[in-house]
């Protein structure tokens, strides 16, 4: 069963678990990468939904991606996980659209 986490007054449907796991698959490419959800998971009214992540660092690469996703599935099991890699220059018209909303995880 998910659990709600309350976070910067804003929610996160995601377990401490899988919390940890995501932001320590990351940390270890990159200790300076923020790690941002957004999406139905910050949606206390929702139910179920894919797992939406905005990752913030200048060295994290498409190889990189495979094996954050890799530790998570391991753990917890194959699940639907979207991930959005941003240099920090929040140029794309997406990021600048999703990251008002992103909570930082």
């Amino acid at each position: 069963m998910k659990h709600i986490l309350k976070k910067e007054a804003l929610f996160v449907r995601l377990t401490k678990e899988e919390v940890n796991n995501i932001k320590t698959s990351v940390l270890s490419i990159d200790s300076q990468a923020k790690v941002y959800l957004f999406g139905s998971r910050v949606d206390p009214t929702k139910r179920g939904g894919d797992i939406d992540l905005l990752i913030i660092s200048k060295i994290i690469t498409r190889k990189d991606l495979s094996k954050i996703r890799w530790s998570f599935f391991e753990q917890f099991g194959e699940q639907k996980m979207d991930i959005v890699v941003d240099n920090g220059s929040m140029f794309s018209p997406f990021v600048k659209m999703i990251f008002p909303k992103a909570v930082q995880l």
